[in-house]
């Protein structure tokens, strides 16, 4: 091992050459199109949330993208990164600095010559010394074997990494800010059709207790009534709660507190309509996607620093200089005869350390390994999140067209069965399983609402 090694190093030491290989961006298995029917054309280049039709929605997340909290940690992230690519290259230039000083010191009565001198006649030894220094220092470490430049190469990879995951935060709080709003606007929707049925109901139970008194209903009817009316009135807390909950996150998701001015959103409003993304190929993932994209760069970074482990097995040549002046007066610092001038050739090679290198080494490939790993696995848990978010999305249209007929139907049945009741040819039950039924059928169209469009807003972040 260590001749194999010695071998190499000459080679190396003649050649200029760096350790390690050359980053290939690994292939990856994609289909060549997506299952989904809807999932055909171009994909854009602007973000999906530029295209949403609706201008609260469009105000809410240019607010949280330029006062998020989680996104301003992904930004000093980011800064960190581009720092640490500042210090890899700054180490491959010469460094140095200057160096100015000034001591005095006092020395012991009981060492050195003073100590022979108190017992000589005649002979007086100043204790106190000044000495005046200033110097220039320079050192430079010559990257013989591409350490150095392997280290500057995983930071540069770091540093895109980092940068698509900037991208990554804003997508994914654009996208939350998106679903939360959603969710608001469909429980503000039930909560108007919770209300309306409410005062249908209480109507209704004001009419029974009315014909009760006047002994044209029975005291099972007008218990009836009373149990349809309460039914429907327990439903409004639980909707109000989730509305308040909503309404708190998209406050903390634009970076203000839950109290601040909710700017007209405790007011009901429609269940925005998505635009439906255009997905391109499944290939279009590894370039569109920033997390995957961060991934790749990772990889990259991990198989960079292989290259910078394989340089420990080589020599470090390392070349410093000195040059300025020093004196125990100051008034002949600057003088010729204080001047210093030093030289340093430095030899730095871990000669009898290369089982602990080797070690080192095949960490640096296991980590590679897991970040190939992790990298391929992400690319096909993406194409799963956007055949299902795909798949969510149709089903979720055909549950709003099937639930817009059943409360086309479910009106008209109510319609008929109020007058039915009225002229007596039926009883109250019929009359609340109508109210219920009708009910139902708007809460269903209203959850189908909301489900298509965050099936919608799945797509296009799973699309990046």
């Amino acid at each position: 091992m260590t001749r194999k090694a010695l071998a190499i190093a000459a080679a190396l030491l003649v050649s200029g050459c760096m350790t390690g290989t050359d980053y290939v961006r690994p292939d990856v298995m994609v289909a060549d199109r997506w299952r989904a029917s809807a999932m055909t054309g171009e994909a854009p280049l602007t973000p999906w949330w530029n295209r949403v039709g609706d201008p609260q929605l469009q105000a809410l997340i240019t607010a949280a993208l330029a006062q998020n909290l989680d996104i301003e940690i992904v930004l000093a992230r980011l800064d960190r990164a581009r720092a640490a690519v500042g210090a890899t290259q700054a180490a491959l230039r010469p460094g140095g600095g200057v160096q100015s000083s000034v001591s005095r010191t006092r020395a012991s009565n009981e060492t050195g010559l003073a100590s022979i001198a108190d017992q000589v006649p005649g002979i007086r030894i100043d204790r106190s010394e000044s000495v005046y220094d200033a110097t220039l220092r320079a050192s430079w470490e010559a990257d013989l074997f591409g350490g150095l430049r392997r280290s500057r190469e995983a930071a540069g990879q770091d540093y895109q990494a980092a940068f698509a995951d900037g991208a990554a935060a804003r997508i994914a709080i654009a996208a939350e800010v998106a679903d939360t709003y959603v969710q608001l606007r469909t429980l503000q929707v039930r909560l108007d059709v919770a209300t309306a049925l409410t005062r249908s109901a209480e109507r209704l139970e004001t009419l029974v207790r009315q014909r009760y008194a006047a002994g044209e209903a029975s005291l099972r009817e007008l218990e009836q009534a009373r149990t349809s009316s309460a039914a429907i009135r327990a439903t409004l807390p639980g909707l109000r709660f989730g509305i308040e909950v909503r309404l708190n996150r998209i406050m903390v998701l634009a970076g203000t507190v839950p109290e601040a001015d909710r700017n007209g959103l405790d007011q009901p409003g429609p269940v925005p309509t998505m635009p439906l993304p255009s997905s391109g190929s499944p290939r279009d993932l590894l370039r569109r996607r920033p997390d995957i994209v961060a991934a790749e760069r990772r990889l990259a970074a991990s198989h960079a620093r292989i290259g910078q482990a394989l340089a420990e097995y080589y020599p470090s040549v390392s070349l410093s200089a000195l040059a300025g002046f020093q004196s125990t007066a100051a008034g002949r610092l600057l003088s010729g005869p204080a001047s210093v001038v030093g030289g340093t050739f430095g030899l730095r090679w871990r000669l009898f350390d290369f089982e602990r290198i080797a070690a080192e080494v095949a960490a640096a490939r296991g980590v590679e390994r897991e970040a190939l790993a992790g990298y391929r696995q992400l690319v096909l848990r993406a194409a799963e999140d956007v055949e299902n978010a795909a798949v969510a999305y149709g089903s979720a249209k055909e549950r709003v067209a099937t639930h817009a007929v059943e409360v086309e139907a479910a009106t008209r049945a109510r319609q008929l069965l109020d007058e039915a009741w009225r002229a007596g040819q039926i009883g109250l039950l019929d009359l609340i399983e109508a109210d219920r039924r009708l009910l139902q059928a708007r809460d269903s169209v209203a959850n189908a609402s909301g489900d298509a469009a965050r099936a919608v807003i799945a797509l296009n972040r799973t699309l990046g």
